[in-house]
């Protein structure tokens, strides 16, 4: 892949509404085309758990996952065009059968555009997570580690690149920064999140946006972005409460 610009961590930003406008311009509009109101079990997903115990249920507005272990729940149907992906997550206390790792804040993770090497689409897996490094995707680990690291990675259909990230030592990596408030998961936090992909233009050459709460965490101008593939939510070790996804597409 080509060097890419590398952008800083951003700045408080404005509500949706008018952060749609950056990159969604009349006389296109956001159109919700997909979601899930989490009332009727998990038909729109598909789990690949590393472990038996885990447990994932969708009710009440709900989906909360509890597991032990790598667990990954893809959604059906693949992702193109300019679109926006949010939601809104809160990360529990890890549950009994995480064992040492139980009561921990960690892993609210995701891939996104994301195809097999060949172009197809994601094959089953075990659940692990490094049954998915033969993917090509972007992938979002946040407050992972135990919440004492943030990146953002590229997966290349043979190994996984960090492109910009945040760590507290000593898993610090050259180019990184440290955690910040802003980057690390809280108890009782439920976070507002969005992932925006669109193709890129002479104007606005950035095609990669990850926010949490409004604030851009990461952004990307790649010279050969991914602009189509596959959405996961991941986690492991970790009990997680998702509402409210919706996929929004700029026409």
């Amino acid at each position: 892949m080509a060097p890419a610009l590398r952008l800083p961590l951003c700045g408080l930003i404005a509500a949706w509404p008018l952060w749609a406008l950056a990159w969604c311009e009349p006389p296109r509009q956001l159109a919700r085309i997909a979601g899930d109101d989490f009332t009727a079990g998990l038909g729109h997903w598909r789990l690949e758990a590393e472990d038996p115990r885990a447990v994932a249920t969708a009710t009440a507005g709900v989906l909360d996952i509890a597991t032990p272990a790598g667990l990954s729940l893809w959604w059906r149907e693949p992702l193109a065009g300019d679109y926006a992906i949010r939601f809104t997550a809160e990360a529990l206390p890890a549950p009994e059968t995480a064992g040492p790792h139980a009561g921990r804040l960690s892993d609210l993770n995701m891939f996104w555009n994301a195809e097999e090497a060949d172009g197809g689409p994601p094959r089953p897996r075990p659940g692990g997570f490094g049954s998915y490094d033969s993917l090509a995707t972007y992938y979002v680990g946040f407050g992972a580690n135990a919440n004492t690291t943030t990146r953002l990675r590229l997966y290349d259909g043979r190994e996984r690149h960090i492109l910009a990230g945040f760590a507290d030592m000593p898993l610090r990596e050259p180019g990184e920064q440290p955690m910040a408030p802003l980057t690390r998961l809280r108890a009782g936090q439920v976070l507002a999140i969005e992932i925006v992909s669109r193709r890129p233009t002479a104007a606005d050459p950035v095609h990669l946006r990850w926010q949490a709460d409004g604030r851009t965490v990461f952004m990307r101008a790649d010279a050969q972005p991914r602009l189509q593939g596959w959405f996961a939510l991941r986690t492991t070790a970790s009990r997680l409460q998702v509402r409210d996804f919706e996929i929004l597409q700029c026409r």
